[in-house]
């Protein structure tokens, strides 16, 4: 297709960048960049994850909850909470978390971690909170969990098993017990 020319211009392609001559060509001499000795600390696929704190849980909550009470009252267990998304802060999840018993870690208890030395304030990574609660706190919401999901199970399995079959119904309200042993061929 023909081009049609700008009315008030002569050549249309007078203002085109790539036949310019480049503005100050004498800077990109001046420009020299020294090797000052960096180096990669990464190579290949290997990355860091700013979220890892299985060291903090290996020295804070060794039993991760798991273990006698008395090892339990000296736990604490750790966990991220969203702090904010696309910059909106929730307050309801905020004070949800806190009336479970989640605080937030300051920075001053884990010096050089999680920013450098001598920050104040909340651990905070990409919009995530790092927070802390004795892990007797966490056992007692994780039993309230399991609870709440045998009900679910225990309500969802009354309601199938008071149901009519239908033909294409194909459930069967069982209640194994036990288990069988299988043969592995080797």
């Amino acid at each position: 297709m023909d081009r049609i020319p700008s009315p008030n211009r002569e050549d249309p392609r007078a203002d085109d960048l790539s036949v310019r001559e480049p503005v100050h060509p004498e800077t990109r001499d001046a420009v020299h960049i020294v090797d000052d000795g960096r180096t990669r600390q990464l190579t290949g696929d290997a990355t860091i994850n700013p979220f890892e704190i299985s060291d903090i849980m290996a020295k804070y909550a060794p039993t991760r909850g798991e273990g006698t009470p008395e090892q339990i009252a000296r736990e604490t267990d750790f966990n991220w909470k969203r702090y904010e998304v696309y910059g909106q802060h929730d307050y309801a999840e905020w004070l949800t978390n806190e009336r479970q018993g989640w605080r937030p870690v300051l920075h001053e208890m884990f010096p050089g971690r999680f920013a450098p030395a001598g920050t104040t304030g909340m651990v905070r990574v990409k919009d995530m909170v790092l927070m802390e609660r004795p892990m007797r706190l966490t056992v007692q919401a994780r039993q309230e969990e399991y609870a709440k999901a045998n009900r679910q199970i225990l309500a969802h399995r009354k309601t199938r098993a008071s149901a009519p079959i239908g033909p294409s119904d194909p459930f069967v309200v069982t209640d194994r017990t036990t288990r069988e042993s299988i043969e592995i061929p080797e």
